[in-house]
């Protein structure tokens, strides 16, 4: 059983991190190391995306909405001093987004034979509205 958190991290984030790093190195003219900074991964993940041998499970330019994030996130981060607060605050947005929006359903049917996404609700926020089950709740950090 796949996590719908599990395809984000090793599915989802690094595609996002490809398409947003491809803007930074054609459209800013930033080296590697400096997207890799930038996004806080290492160099040789930069690397590997350009060589497109990561980032590639799914392909998220399709969306209109996520190749305009990545557009927006390559802004932010494209500054002398980016705001990564920020830049953060928008992949996270669109790992919910692509949660919620099923964008992963293919691919985890792919991944895992047998698996059907017809019916299933694990990305729109937990268990059903009729569920008796515990849900956790949020507590307040301080």
């Amino acid at each position: 059983m796949i996590n719908p958190y599990e395809m984000i991290s090793k599915s989802a984030l690094p595609a996002f991190r490809a398409m947003v790093s491809k803007r930074l190195t054609e459209n800013y003219d930033l080296t590697q190391q400096e997207v890799a900074v930038r996004l806080g991964v290492t160099q040789a993940s930069i690397s590997n995306y350009a060589r497109k041998a990561r980032g590639m499970m799914l392909n998220l330019e399709i969306d209109p909405n996520l190749a305009k994030a990545a557009d927006q996130v390559a802004q932010v981060l494209s500054s002398e001093t980016p705001n990564q607060t920020e830049a953060l605050r928008m992949m996270t947005e669109v790992c919910d987004y692509i949660r919620f929006n099923h964008v992963m359903c293919h691919l985890h049917e792919d991944l895992e034979p047998g698996f059907r996404t017809e019916g299933c609700y694990a990305c729109v926020g937990g268990l059903p509205i009729d569920s008796n089950q515990i849900r956790l709740k949020a507590h307040a950090l301080g």
